[in-house]
């Protein structure tokens, strides 16, 4: 889990990823005087949701999908066909 947290952050800020302007508060829950920490390891998201949809962002094959796909059906298809279009999907809470 510890590795698919630091993909995720990795991912993150990939500069395709960053010029989306996605606040890290999106997907992760910081305190209120870190705004602009890199400290991102208390997901507020579902980390294979999200590593999904970073790595659709930042053009870079996905290491989730196919254990997305098998625990939600079509979840991750979703998920890339939805940042393909512009759109910013609504992820799971963590699980």
């Amino acid at each position: 889990m510890k590795a698919l947290q630091q993909r995720c952050a990795e991912l993150y800020f990939h500069r395709r990823v960053q010029r989306c302007m996605w606040s890290p508060r999106l997907f992760w829950q910081l305190e209120q005087d870190v705004a602009g920490t890199r400290d991102l390891t208390r997901p507020r998201v579902d980390l294979l949701e999200l590593e999904v949809l970073l790595a659709a962002a930042a053009g870079v094959p996905s290491e989730c999908a196919d254990e997305l796909n098998t625990r939600s059906p079509g979840r991750a298809d979703f998920i890339r066909r939805s940042v393909g279009k512009g759109e910013r999907p609504l992820l799971s809470r963590p699980v």
